[in-house]
């Protein structure tokens, strides 16, 4: 967390230093960011920077959650009592976030490429608490009693899980870094992916039996 200070500053003011290291992290990663950059972009002194926050570390997971919270907690509010609309509305709604915000795009993609680097690990870990308002949401919509018995909304919620870690380590490599013309086409053949997942988890695997 960042000091009082900061907290205290107008929201402009707040923003103006997020933005500045939110352009600095996601067009250099976390290593070669730069404070000295970051400052002048904001256009306060280093000795501000850090009274603010406590080392780059702080600034860098500060910058992840307040830029990166909008695409994994925000969703599309329309009423729906259809699970598989509700994830269709939402993967619709991180795709215009995704276009809406390059830079978090930009610096999220950074993230998830490189796991095992220890502030991305960081940033990764905090996100998952960030899951939970999904959770309760989809809870709502998927309502026991339209599940088969002994079926739960955890085991739905289990799939989807691993089904979206899945499509993430497969298709990872190949989305583009940055948002260009090429972020459409490159995430075309996930959501068709997802959409077979999603037939599978509706209607099962097997053809209908006519009796």
């Amino acid at each position: 967390m960042p000091a009082s200070q900061f907290l205290n500053l107008p929201r402009h003011k707040q923003e103006q230093i997020i933005q500045a290291s939110l352009s600095e992290f996601a067009e250099y990663g976390y290593d070669l960011a730069s404070t000295n950059r970051i400052v002048e972009r904001a256009d306060i002194s280093k000795g501000v920077l850090f009274k603010y926050f406590n080392d780059k570390g702080a600034l860098f997971s500060y910058v992840c959650e307040m830029s990166m919270q909008g695409y994994f907690v925000t969703i599309p509010r329309e009423p729906t009592d259809d699970l598989f609309q509700f994830i269709r509305r939402t993967t619709l709604y991180k795709m215009q976030f995704i276009r809406d915000n390059p830079l978090t795009y930009q610096l999220l993609v950074r993230v998830l490429k490189e796991p095992q680097h220890p502030m991305y690990a960081k940033v990764i870990a905090s996100q998952f608490s960030l899951l939970e308002q999904f959770t309760d949401d989809l809870k709502m919509v998927l309502r026991q009693d339209r599940l088969r018995p002994k079926l739960t909304w955890r085991h739905v919620m289990n799939f989807m899980t691993w089904v979206g870690f899945g499509l993430q380590e497969k298709y990872m490599t190949s989305i583009p870094d940055v948002v260009d013309e090429r972020l459409e086409q490159s995430f075309q053949p996930i959501i068709d992916e997802l959409n077979i997942y999603l037939d599978i988890l509706k209607f099962g695997i097997y053809k209908e039996v006519q009796e």
